[in-house]
This record gives C-alpha cells, sequence and structure tokens, in this order.
C-alpha cells in the first residue's frame, strides 16, 4: 500500500519557540512595573482635582454665606488662607462680598489670618469698618486684626462711610487719630469730603487735627466747603483755629502750659 502524498501547499505545524514563554513573562513583569508606578500618579491627580473641587465648594459657600457648609470644608481639611486665583484671599473675600456669617465662621480656627491683605494692601477689619459689621469689627481685633498700620487704615475706611459706632469703637481700640494715607489724608478729612459731619464731631471732640492738610493742600474745612456746606466748613476753620491756639503746630507746638 502506497504512503499517501504530502499535500505541498499545506504547512506543517512550527514547533513552540523555546524563547516564547520568558519573553511573555518578561512582558507581563514590565506591564506590572508601569501600572505600578502609575498609580502614585493617578492618585496624585484624583486626589488634585477632589482638592480643586473642595476648595470651589469652599469659596461657593463664602459666596452664598453659608456658615455651616464652611464649618465642614474647614473640618474636612480646606486650608482657610489659601487664596483663590480670582476672589483673593477667603476672609478677604467674604467680608468684602458681605458674607459676615461666613466670616465669622472662618474666624473660629485660630489658622485664620486675620491681617492678610490683598494687592492694594486692605485688610478684612478695612472692609468690616467700612460696612459698619461692628460685632465682625470686634471679632476680628479680639482675634488681633491690627487697628494701626502705615497709609490707609480701618478708621479712614469707617469716617469716609460715616460709620460713627465704628468710628468710636475704632478710637477706644487706640486707633490713631489723625492717620496718614499715603497722600496724607486723615480720617477727618475722609468724613468731611463724604459730608459725615457726625463722624467729623466726633474725632474732633476726641482730639483729631483740624487744621492739617493733605499732599494737595485740602483740610476739612475745604472738603465740607467743596460739598456744599459752608456752615460745616466754617464750624471747622474754628476748630482749627482753637487747635492750633491751644496745641500750635508739629514745627512750632505750644509750650506745656503755655495756653490755657
Amino acid at each position: 500500500m502506497n504512503a499517501p502524498h504530502s499535500d505541498p501547499t499545506r504547512t506543517a505545524p512550527s514547533a513552540p519557540s523555546e524563547l516564547s514563554a520568558p519573553r511573555a513573562r518578561a512582558g507581563r513583569r514590565l506591564l506590572m512595573q508601569v501600572l505600578v508606578a502609575l498609580v502614585p500618579v493617578l492618585a496624585g491627580c484624583a486626589a488634585q482635582r477632589a482638592h480643586a473641587g473642595a476648595y470651589e465648594d469652599f469659596f461657593d459657600a463664602i459666596a452664598r454665606d453659608d456658615a455651616p457648609a464652611v464649618r465642614l470644608l474647614l473640618l474636612r481639611g480646606v486650608t482657610p488662607n489659601s487664596p483663590d486665583r480670582t476672589r483673593g484671599p477667603a476672609l478677604l473675600f467674604a467680608v468684602r462680598e458681605k458674607s459676615f456669617a461666613a466670616a465669622m465662621a472662618l474666624l473660629e480656627t485660630p489658622l485664620t489670618d486675620v491681617n492678610v491683605r490683598n494687592q492694594v494692601g486692605e485688610t478684612p477689619l478695612m472692609y468690616a469698618a467700612l460696612f459698619g459689621e461692628l460685632p465682625l469689627v470686634k471679632r476680628l481685633i479680639e482675634r488681633g486684626a491690627q487697628v494701626n498700620q502705615s497709609g490707609w487704615t480701618a478708621l479712614h475706611y469707617a469716617a469716609s462711610a460715616g460709620q460713627l459706632s465704628v468710628v468710636q469703637y475704632l478710637l477706644d481700640q487706640h486707633a490713631f487719630i489723625d492717620a496718614l494715607s499715603p497722600n496724607q489724608t486723615t480720617p477727618l478729612m475722609m468724613a468731611a469730603r463724604e459730608k459725615h459731619l457726625s463722624v467729623a464731631q466726633l474725632l474732633i471732640k476726641e482730639g483729631a487735627d483740624p487744621s492739617l492738610r493733605n499732599e494737595a493742600g485740602v483740610g476739612a474745612a475745604e472738603y465740607f466747603l467743596r460739598s456744599g456746606d459752608p456752615q460745616s466748613a466754617e464750624w471747622v476753620r474754628q476748630k482749627a483755629t482753637e487747635f492750633l491756639h491751644r496745641y500750635g503746630t508739629k514745627d512750632r507746638p505750644v509750650p506745656a502750659g503755655g495756653n490755657r
């Protein structure tokens, strides 16, 4: 019996390569090494997204004046002093937006920087004084907010807005009554410029110098005159004369006991 002829078009199966198994194992090891290396990277990306989301929620809660949400996010680890790229430091943003409940919640943690400033040097205390929010003013000062500083102060802001009770409280907290802004403007001048006679009267009563002028040569009397109040302007001029008679000027002070 003749043996069957082999089909020349049919290829016999090849034997497995002796190197295929080691190569497969090496490939799996390499894949595992890549995956292990990617785990912390992926976890870090997820954490960054969660971190960014938490801060977005944090500033949104402040904007809503949602004090409970602010407290919860602080407990979850949100740092109260991290500024938002567009909204600035959290506490300053809260006060500027009149989110006073949220601001009070931020002040509950000792980590909050109460003297944080924006790019022009404004502080939370200055905005609280401007808005006449006396409970917040008191709490900020209790937490260590600086009443006095170089340049514009909380007293300037309170006087410019006619916030009489805040002006009195700041004076009680030893605010410098004749604080000079960068252009030598005093709180009294700000009160006069904005036609707040009651604030001007309080400041002069407490010892403000009504004879001072700023770099433009304008004093409190001139500001009242410009605002259409010649009667108040004349009253300030009289007080300035009395002040100079009693105390003299910075360059020529009256000796103690000189005028009585």
